[in-house]
């Protein structure tokens, strides 16, 4: 279901939704495109990050969750875009698991202050901007 005419999404929320959907797109392309490559046997170097390459050699279980999360992440921004509550959740609790799933398979040292920056700040902003154009409805 779509929101009415008169349900107004504040700006900010608008331009985070779209900065999330096209980073998340993004993300989940880049995520597949690696999987494949990798059992092509043919990852150029210089082509993705250095975090991805220990992403991959976490194994492709580690990638398939990945995917899924990040795919989860998406379905989320667009059900907050519908302004669904249940669209807030899926997205804080996808990308919490993404950030803690790394030390499952990889090591602690991916826990950064960086990352957690970029986890938290956006699930601060979502729950405090979506919460209040739900109340405004």
């Amino acid at each position: 279901m779509y929101p009415s005419e008169k349900e107004v999404r504040p700006k900010l929320l608008i331009w985070l939704c779209v900065g999330s959907a096209i980073s998340g797109f993004l993300w989940i392309v880049m995520l597949v495109t690696l999987s494949i490559l990798s059992v092509k046997g043919q990852v150029p170097s210089g082509l993705f990050p250095g975090l991805a390459f220990g992403y991959l050699q976490a194994g492709y279980l580690f990638m398939s969750v990945l995917i899924l999360l990040a795919t989860l992440g998406l379905t989320g921004v667009l059900m907050m875009w519908q302004l669904k509550k249940t669209g807030f959740y899926l997205y804080a609790a996808a990308k919490i698991v993404l950030y803690f799933l790394p030390v499952l398979f990889i090591s602690s040292n991916h826990l950064t202050l960086p990352g957690l920056v970029t986890t938290s700040v956006p699930i601060i902003l979502y729950g405090t901007l979506f919460t209040g154009a739900l109340k405004n409805k």
